[in-house]
């Protein structure tokens, strides 16, 4: 694993629809410590209710009724697929601190790994997932969307799993896991008139003046847009798939709650960034995993030591570039006493990031064990570490260690 600061280490499962056998080697390593003692607390998670129209997307919001500090889980889902045609995009939030997450897709499988700094305690939603509905699927349709009972989520050091209903409470010593709570069901409803699909720019900061645009279905002249906590002005419908309003006031637009209102129908949709890949890796897991930013960024960052790897497991960077421009990046790959072996620049275009192996990120440079990789940007741009097993299928991401709580 590549080694930073001490942190909090959540594993996600999220089981989209996949036989028993992809669930089985997507499992593989993923597991967490479940303490010997019965829960006294529980969790109580939401998922609302959605609707868009068909060609849509439907942002899935997974919360909890009370203010927790939720430190991980692995919460396991499946979605009907003669609604839903994939997912867009997986979206966290790490208001109180740092994370970093990668969701493998396989197939309609997919399973998400993500270490965070501190638990989850805000108001943002614990995970959104964006699905996309099918162009053919007929009005007024619809699906039941919720957890797999077997879902797991780590609360204060305690395993709770969530029911779709009834409480029930185990131990750990027995194998079973303790102080279980329930998970409400989601309907989706094909139908309304309005849609968001994304927000660009959605994640970071920027001054007075930006320009945003919001993506989607159903805008006309009578929508009406608002954006939490956020000053906003000149809003213009330019079609019926885009609006765009100026920031007023400097704002954050990393989580921000934007919310489009037409006269027959509503929609809400959290901000974040889906990056567009400007390459794909030749290694058969990093091309299919997604990495999951929480809009920290910064100008230098710090991984290592590598570990001693094998054939089929291998150190990996993910960049992402939320700026208005290009910034120019630097890797410089670091022997154990400091000696730089390598170095190689790129530039990574606004909007875009990149999941690649190091080697493929240092001129075919492999990184001898005990190394290390600094990476140094002219913008300050996220940037995360992943160590990636082709063996068991799994992809662990890791903050640099310059991330604090």
């Amino acid at each position: 694993m590549l080694r930073g600061k001490p942190l909090t280490t959540v594993m996600c499962l999220l089981a989209l629809g996949a036989s028993a056998a992809a669930r089985t080697r997507a499992t593989t390593g993923l597991s967490f410590p479940i303490p010997d003692e019965t829960a006294t607390t529980g969790l109580s998670l939401r998922i609302l209710d959605e609707t868009a129209p068909a060609g849509g997307m439907v942002q899935m919001k997974v919360r909890s009724y009370e203010v927790t500090p939720i430190s991980g889980g692995r919460p396991l889902f499946s979605f009907n697929t003669e609604l839903f045609d994939g997912v867009a995009g997986v979206g966290m939030f790490a208001s109180t601190g740092e994370l970093a997450g990668a969701a493998v897709v396989d197939g309609n499988h997919v399973a998400i790994a993500y270490v965070t700094t501190a638990p989850f305690t805000g108001d943002y939603p614990l995970l959104t997932v964006a699905l996309r509905i099918r162009r053919d699927v007929a009005a007024g349709s619809r699906t039941l969307f919720t957890l797999d009972p077997s879902s797991l989520w780590n609360l204060n050091g305690t395993v709770l799993r969530t029911t779709v209903s009834g409480t029930m409470v185990g131990t750990a010593a027995s194998g079973t896991v303790a102080g279980i709570r329930r998970v409400s069901q989601a309907t989706v409803t094909v139908g309304g008139s309005v849609a968001i699909s994304n927000v660009i720019p959605g994640e970071g900061s920027f001054p007075a003046g930006t320009v945003v645009s919001v993506r989607g279905l159903g805008f006309n002249s009578r929508s009406r847009l608002s954006v939490s906590d956020t000053a906003i002005t000149a809003v213009r419908v330019i079609s019926s798939t885009e609006i765009q309003f100026t920031l007023a006031k400097a704002a954050n637009m990393t989580g921000a709650m934007l919310r489009v209102v037409n006269p027959n129908a509503s929609t809400t949709y959290y901000s974040y960034m889906r990056g567009i890949p400007a390459a794909t890796s030749g290694r058969t897991l990093l091309s299919r995993t997604q990495p999951i930013f929480s809009g920290t960024t910064r100008s230098s960052a710090t991984f290592g030591p590598i570990p001693a790897l094998n054939g089929i497991q291998y150190a990996a960077l993910a960049l992402q570039n939320p700026n208005l421009a290009s910034a120019n990046v630097t890797i410089g790959l670091y022997a154990a006493d400091g000696t730089l072996l390598h170095a190689s620049s790129r530039s990574l275009q606004n909007g875009y990031r990149l999941a690649l192996e190091l080697s493929e990120l240092l001129d075919g440079v492999a990184p001898p064990p005990g190394a290390s990789v600094r990476v140094t940007s002219s913008l300050p741009i996220e940037v995360f570490g992943l160590l990636c097993d082709e063996g068991t299928w799994t992809v662990t991401p890791r903050l640099p260690a310059e991330a604090t709580p």
